[in-house]
């Protein structure tokens, strides 16, 4: 998913930014009545390691105002695989385990990778948190970076790009699972979690559950917990359109299992006013009959402020087993007809999405390299594991269809996982599951226009994955394609970009 988004557009083009009709303002770039264009094979670079001496879970990758790269992984404690404990590369993750999850920034490209440490004042302090790393970048270019410690949630800042980080808060959240965050004007952050309480905030009341809070003044306070929204349980990740300040998240509302879910959008309006409840949210249905194989959708949003989504389907729902896609240009009120991406009946997990300027997108997910039973992931045996992709210049959807053309890819040639990969969180340690992949993966445009992803990589034998990464080397490029920008202005928010490479 993007996370591009730094500088805000009020200031690189002025008021009339936001002087524009409101139907412009929501986001209602044409599509579906240009004709289709032929999508030139989409092909990635051979996959590289970020780093062989540290472990790669969950890895959270994204590109940064001045066009350097940020990777970010779990440091795996609790994905930790007992079964291959002896093997060699085990040793170097103990050497340089130190309970915090790891920063690496990239200059070039992510050709080479240079480690952030942030073991002592006035960066962070150690045991700030081993897993769930999450990044988010204000529309100054700040970026806030947020681990978990078990029960609780560490916040921290650079402000100069990933280099160096102040922590700003502990205690940010108590929760029991992932949280999520993103930014839009300095020094406001939002955070969606499943939560004891909100850390500074107080919790409304005393149950678990999933909550909405906010920071403004960049990380250090968060105001009090707001209680879930509109349309079920919240879905995670969050999104914000720099230019009208609207806070998005998917939810769900159903039995999960059941094959009947409807899956959501979530449109927070007056976000900027801190204004997060229930009654001040407005929902748009995505897709009805859903049954995911993973645990939440992937979205992110164009320079209109086009919503674009995946999510997998297990084929006990309403559709058959694969990828899917929908798009909204009306601001999350309504949504395309769900479209399938993937190409055949293997089993696909993880989808997740990265936009460019308008239309540009790309999608990713693991496929087994056969169709498992009930395409259960946790299914022991020998099958591979790969990266797939997905991209398009046209993903506004066009022709008479409206659907959007996709070339499709296998992104790695090997197999980056062998057998089981683990569903169900950190009770795979007890169930001796494997869960060096963690729970996701992800994926971001660089300055060029070009799909990175970041994954993590069983094939050198440890008792935890490493950090990988490929690179698309072609196909229809993100960023540069239809849409019209100012010269040296990426897309949505106005980032500026770094020269190409």
């Amino acid at each position: 998913m993007s996370r591009r988004r730094t500088t805000a557009l009020t200031a690189l083009l002025g008021a009339a930014a936001l002087a524009v009709p409101a139907a412009t303002a929501a986001g209602t770039s044409a599509g579906g009545t240009v004709p289709c264009r032929a999508q030139t094979p989409l092909t990635f670079s051979a996959p590289t390691y970020v780093d062989i001496t540290r472990a790669g879970g969950e890895p959270l990758v994204a590109t940064l105002p001045n066009g350097d790269l940020l990777y970010s992984a779990h440091a795996g404690t609790t994905h930790f695989y007992a079964p291959e404990a002896p093997n060699a590369g085990t040793t170097a993750f103990a050497q340089n385990y130190t309970n915090q999850t790891y920063v690496w920034t990239s200059s070039d490209a992510g050709r080479t990778w240079t480690f952030r440490p942030r073991y002592a004042p006035p960066q962070d302090l150690p045991l700030t948190g081993f897993s769930d790393p999450e990044v988010a970048i204000d529309s100054a270019g700040d970026v806030f970076f947020s681990e978990i410690n078990l029960a609780n949630v560490a916040m921290s800042k650079s402000t100069d790009s990933g280099r160096s980080f102040t922590l700003q808060d502990l205690g940010a959240a108590v929760l029991t699972d992932r949280q999520w965050q993103e930014a839009d004007r300095k020094d406001e952050v939002y955070f969606a979690a499943n939560a004891f309480g909100g850390g500074t905030g107080v919790p409304p009341s005393p149950g678990l559950g999933h909550y909405l809070s906010k920071s403004v003044d960049g990380g250090k306070t968060f105001t009090t917990n707001v209680p879930d929204s509109k349309g079920g349980d919240g879905m995670g990740d969050l999104r914000v359109d720099k230019r009208t300040g609207t806070l998005y998240e998917t939810h769900f509302d159903g039995s999960y299992g059941s094959g009947t879910g409807t899956l959501s959008m979530v449109a927070f309006r007056q976000a900027r006013a801190g204004r997060l409840s229930e009654a001040d949210a407005s929902l748009g249905v995505i897709a009805k009959g859903v049954d995911s194989v993973s645990h939440w959708p992937a979205f992110d949003l164009d320079p209109s402020g086009n919503l674009y989504v995946t999510w997998d389907e297990s084929g006990r729902g309403a559709r058959k087993a694969g990828v899917y896609y929908a798009v909204s240009r009306d601001a999350g009120r309504t949504f395309s007809a769900p479209q399938r991406v993937d190409t055949d009946d293997h089993t696909d997990i993880w989808p997740w999405i990265a936009v460019g300027d308008d239309g540009g997108v790309a999608l990713a997910w693991l496929q087994a390299d056969v169709a498992l039973p009930g395409n259960d992931a946790e299914t022991p045996g020998t099958h591979g594991w790969h990266l797939y992709a997905a991209a398009t210049d046209q993903g506004l959807g066009c022709g008479r269809s409206h659907r959007a053309p996709f070339s499709v890819a296998r992104a790695t040639k090997q197999a980056v996982h062998t057998g089981t990969i683990c569903q169900g969180g950190t009770t795979c340690q007890a169930t001796a599951t494997d869960r060096r992949l963690g729970d996701y993966f992800s994926m971001d445009v660089d300055a060029a226009g070009r799909a990175y992803l970041g994954y993590a990589d069983t094939r050198t034998p440890a008792a935890v994955a490493l950090p990988g990464l490929v690179h698309q080397s072609g196909g229809p490029l993100l960023v540069g394609g239809r849409t019209t920008r100012p010269a040296g202005v990426s897309s949505a928010t106005g980032r500026v970009l770094s020269p190409r490479r």
